[in-house]
């Protein structure tokens, strides 16, 4: 088969889809990826993936440019003539579900969270849902990552609840994300937060929980780890994340390919996210072995067992964030090791990378 992977970041279809792609290559499919260039990846030289480069704005919704995003795709998916393409980010679902419908090849949205859009509420959420509502009856089937966004989508009547799929997760690759043993000092302890630098992350809360747990522990260093968001209303730009570091609250690790690594030597990962479909992030921790602190919302709480591997805090509680932070500093050697094995445990039973590539190909094939 031909198959097409399309997204709005290239680097995101390597990092969360790689197991998949890589599955299907192997058993001979052809594979395709679609999405902006992105310097660091090259899909064709590491992966020997062809990569068809298109030019997508991700901030807002100009109907120009996003005319242009729907013409590029139609035009692609006429010429390759794949037998499926699976779109994921919302522009991808949007005008890649409806540009496939005009170049009559079948595809799959995947909607791995209801993002930024959904849970501002107000008029931009209103155009997103009605933008939803008609792109998403071409897509032979729409996935979604847990339950409670399939309730959201069938009540509000976007997709008709026969016609959604829960995905259990995008499932984590327990060889590549285990336990490394990298030697370190015990006695200093990091704080770790993988994400894109958004507000609707937890980002804020963050920094005000560092802020607070520096009054008691000033020698803790809270590190984030990952790409900017930009100027927009959701993003975090380097003017103001450069603050931060400036000030002692914030240690910014930028883009790293070491994740593992970067994990290994944390004490524990937190994500004060608003909502996710299912957290990578915190399957990698978990996977790792690590405690996990997370808000008490869809895409989180399927991961972390409060108590058990971790514990959940309100959204926006930046107290009850910081809280918990706490208790997991002051847990001893044994209360962190039997916290991780029981989060590496967890995900050996439900989120196995194995488990969603089986998924896939039987899809593919049904």
């Amino acid at each position: 088969m031909k198959i097409i992977f399309t997204a709005n970041v290239l680097w995101d279809i390597y990092i969360f889809r790689y197991g998949v792609i890589k599955a299907l290559k192997d058993k001979g499919n052809e594979i395709i990826v679609v999405a902006p260039k992105d310097k660091r990846i090259d899909f064709e030289k590491e992966l020997g993936i062809r990569h068809i480069p298109i030019d997508l704005n991700m901030r807002g919704m100009n109907p120009v440019e996003d005319l242009k995003l729907m013409l590029q795709l139609t035009k692609i998916y006429k010429k390759e003539k794949p037998d499926m393409v699976f779109h994921y980010t919302i522009k991808p679902n949007i005008y890649g579900s409806i540009a496939c419908k005009i170049a009559g090849v079948p595809s799959i949205a995947v909607l791995t969270g209801l993002g930024y859009s959904f849970v501002a509420g107000g008029t931009i959420a209103k155009v997103a849902k009605a933008m939803y509502r008609f792109a998403l009856k071409f897509p032979k089937e729409v996935w979604v990552l847990n339950s409670d966004d399939k309730k959201e989508l069938v009540e509000n009547r976007i997709v008709k609840a026969d016609k959604i799929f829960v995905l259990p997760g995008e499932g984590i690759n327990l060889e590549r994300f285990k336990k490394l043993n990298i030697p370190k000092d015990k006695s200093k302890k990091t704080v770790l937060m993988i994400a894109r630098a958004f507000r609707d992350k937890g980002f804020y809360e963050y920094v005000e929980s560092a802020r607070i747990v520096k009054e008691t522990y000033p020698d803790v260093e809270f590190q984030f780890l990952g790409a900017l968001g930009g100027e927009g209303v959701n993003g975090i730009d380097e003017i103001t994340m450069s603050r931060y570091v400036e000030e002692g609250t914030l240690t910014y690790l930028g883009h790293r390919k070491d994740v593992p690594r970067i994990i290994d030597l944390s004490t524990m990962v937190v994500l004060p996210s608003y909502r996710e479909g299912i957290s990578k992030v915190l399957m990698e921790a978990a996977s790792m072995e690590k405690p996990i602190v997370a808000t008490d919302v869809t895409g989180c709480r399927e991961i972390v067992e409060d108590g058990k591997n971790g514990y959940l805090v309100p959204p926006k509680d930046v107290s009850a964030l910081a809280k918990a932070i706490i208790k997991i500093l002051n847990l001893d050697e044994k209360e962190l090791e039997e916290m991780g094995r029981y989060g590496r445990e967890k995900m050996e039973k439900e989120f196995d990378e194995k488990i969603i590539i089986e998924i896939y190909e039987e899809k593919l094939w049904s």
